[in-house]
């Protein structure tokens, strides 16, 4: 792919194919996580994703959040933007994004689909906050994917609301 330039931008804004627009964006995001990207290519590379964003076809956004869920550098507006989507683009951040933190998840564990909990309840690694905030949700496939989940830190409290639910 050839340097990155204004025009990048103008290009994604004016196509109308999504197939296009998404073949272009995964093109950018890939050389994104790669870090081939120099300062003014990086900027630009974010003006994109920024415009994706808004992307009236959901797959296009799907693309951009499944080519930078591991991005160790991407803008945090665009990484809120991405999970607080459908559940069909938010769910590959939520399930790997490194960027995200205990109150991000916090926040879209209280606001957002059972899809988005239960992407949350597949990461790697889980808290013990965000654990419990996931099982007081009271939606048992998703309590029960925490429960099998090897990385999900689960508390002695937690545990005992379960049972008391339960029982």
């Amino acid at each position: 792919m050839a340097a990155l330039t204004r025009w990048t931008v103008d290009k994604m804004i004016e196509e109308t194919s999504w197939t296009q627009r998404a073949k272009l964006l995964e093109r950018i995001a890939t050389r994104f996580v790669e870090g081939t990207l120099d300062a003014l290519e990086w900027s630009i590379a974010t003006d994109v994703f920024r415009v994706a964003l808004y992307d009236g076809e959901p797959l296009v956004r799907r693309v951009l959040a499944e080519a930078v869920k591991d991005a160790v550098d991407l803008p945090r507006d665009i990484l809120l933007g991405l999970i607080s989507d459908v559940a069909e683009v938010a769910i590959p951040v939520l399930g790997a994004s490194p960027l995200l933190s205990d109150d991000d998840l916090l926040v879209i564990a209280c606001a957002s689909s059972i899809q988005h909990r239960l992407a949350m309840a597949s990461r790697a690694s889980i808290s013990e906050r965000v654990s419990d905030a996931l099982c007081r949700c009271g939606e048992p496939i998703v309590v029960a994917q925490l429960l099998a989940n090897e990385g999900a830190a689960i508390g002695s409290s937690t545990l005992a609301h379960l049972f008391e639910a339960a029982v």
